[in-house]
């Protein structure tokens, strides 16, 4: 029982820092095979962050017409809160199915999923960019 607890902690820390460095790579590093499509789709997508009329919302920042569906993507690409969320469902999948975490109950996955989801943005938060 003892050594099972604590294996079960010390999966929810690796999850918990996975999810963080996972979703800083997919949103802020700037390693060019990420960070090269990730500008370019939110030069050809995203609206500019001080975008208040319909129509400087309907523009990129690049010039080039867009819409709510794009930009949302283009958003969620650079949004380390938004990210986390779908960075920590696959990374708890992925433990729940090939660890002894799929040994205990789903709910158990849901929730260090989204605990992982919300530290991410919280220590996002707390990094300069």
């Amino acid at each position: 029982m003892y050594r099972t607890t604590v294996q079960l902690w010390l999966l929810v820390l690796l999850i918990l820092v996975a999810t963080h460095r996972v979703t800083r790579l997919i949103t802020r590093d700037a390693i060019p095979i990420i960070a090269v499509p990730r500008e370019a789709f939110a030069q050809r997508w995203a609206t500019a962050a001080d975008a208040k009329t319909r129509e400087d919302r309907r523009q990129s920042i690049g010039g080039r017409p867009t819409n709510l569906v794009m930009r949302s993507l283009a958003y969620l690409w650079e949004c380390d809160w938004c990210a986390s969320v779908w960075v920590a469902a696959v990374i708890t999948y992925l433990a729940w199915r090939w660890t002894p975490l799929g040994d205990q109950h789903w709910l158990v996955a849901v929730l260090v999923g989204l605990t992982a989801s919300s530290f991410t943005g919280l220590v996002a938060q707390r990094e300069p960019d």
